[in-house]
């Protein structure tokens, strides 16, 4: 396991990287529950290939986090706490993907498996990221929490985060195109008082 996480780390060949991420998927999916005593770890450079310039290294990475989760390894939560300094990252790739990881796990677990709240001032932050594709996925991250959780988040945007004028009326819209196509899931509608 340490040769392992040798390969991750290092600067070697993006081959051997990849097919380092595909044997701790493979290992994962094998192990199940015994895989987790590995996860401290291989799991933050796990994290550090999701900033990775090929997309093959990311969607790798992406897989080994998902398949821990899966086997029970490591909760929702446990990840979300893992992810968040990714947020803050001075790679632009690793932010976006720690968004879009964030989305597929609140997809594939929902919006009660993790504490939100803690998480939504750095995705508001990254509303004014100075990368586009880093904005444009903060956005659409919102929008999918909101899904989740409905009306709250809505209230929690206008009254305790710094949402520049110009994205909150471009979430709100977004909202309001979500609850009109019936897009919220059940646990966002219950929390509306529907």
């Amino acid at each position: 396991m340490e040769d392992l996480e040798q390969f991750l780390y290092e600067r070697k060949g993006t081959i051997v990287v990849q097919n380092g991420l595909e044997i701790l998927t493979f290992l994962a999916d094998r192990m199940g529950h015994d895989f987790k005593p590995y996860i401290s770890t291989i799991i933050q450079p796990t994290i550090d290939r999701l900033g990775d310039s090929k997309d093959a290294t990311r969607e790798k990475a992406q897989l080994v986090l998902l398949k821990i989760m899966e086997k029970g390894c490591m909760s929702p939560q446990q990840l979300l706490d893992r992810l968040r300094p990714a947020f803050n990252h001075k790679n632009a790739k690793l932010r976006e993907e720690a968004l879009i990881l964030l989305t597929t796990t609140l997809n594939e677990h929902g919006a009660d498996e993790m504490i939100l709240s803690g998480v939504i001032p750095s995705i508001v932050k990254l509303l004014s990221d100075p990368s586009e594709k880093v904005r444009e996925t903060a956005l659409n991250t919102l929008a999918d929490i909101y899904r989740h959780v409905g009306e709250r988040l809505r209230v929690d945007l206008q009254r305790k985060h710094n949402v520049p004028q110009a994205k909150l009326l471009l979430l709100i819209e977004k909202f309001d195109q979500l609850k009109a196509a019936g897009d919220l899931l059940p646990l966002a509608m219950s929390s509306d008082g529907e």
